[in-house]
C-alpha cells in the first residue's frame, strides 16, 4: 500500500497560472491543487527537468502573485512544484475564499433546483 508523504494539507482548485522561465512568460498551466509548500500544475507538452527554477505568476484574490518555485517532479499529467518559501497566506486565503463562495447544499435546495 502506498503511504502519503505530504506534510501540508492540500486544496483542490482550478486556477490559471503562467510559468515564467528566465523572466519571460513561458506557458499557461492550470493549478489543480495547492498547499502552503507547493502546487500541482496541469500542462501540455512541457519538459522541465527536476530542479529547474521557475516563477509562477497568478492572479487571484484581487492580487497578482509572483512566486519563485522549483520543479520537483513531472509526468504526462503535469508537474509538481515546491515554493522557495512557504505561501501560508496564499493557501489560507484560497481555502477561505473557496469556503465562502460555496454555500452548503441542503436537501430542500436540491429538490427545488431539480424541479426548476
Amino acid at each position: 500500500m502506498f503511504e502519503e508523504k505530504r506534510y501540508c494539507a492540500r486544496h483542490q482548485l482550478e486556477l490559471p497560472v503562467y510559468i515564467r522561465y528566465h523572466k519571460r512568460p513561458f506557458l499557461t498551466a492550470t493549478a489543480r491543487s495547492v498547499s502552503a509548500g507547493g502546487m500541482f500544475l496541469s500542462v501540455k507538452a512541457l519538459t522541465l527537468p527536476t530542479g529547474t527554477q521557475i516563477e509562477l505568476e497568478l492572479r487571484t484574490l484581487g492580487k497578482r502573485w509572483l512566486l519563485p518555485a522549483i520543479v520537483i517532479h513531472g509526468d504526462n499529467s503535469g508537474i509538481g512544484v515546491m515554493f522557495q518559501t512557504a505561501q501560508t497566506a496564499l493557501f489560507q486565503a484560497l481555502t477561505d475564499d473557496a469556503n465562502a463562495t460555496l454555500p452548503p447544499v441542503l436537501a430542500a435546495d436540491t429538490a427545488d433546483q431539480l424541479r426548476a
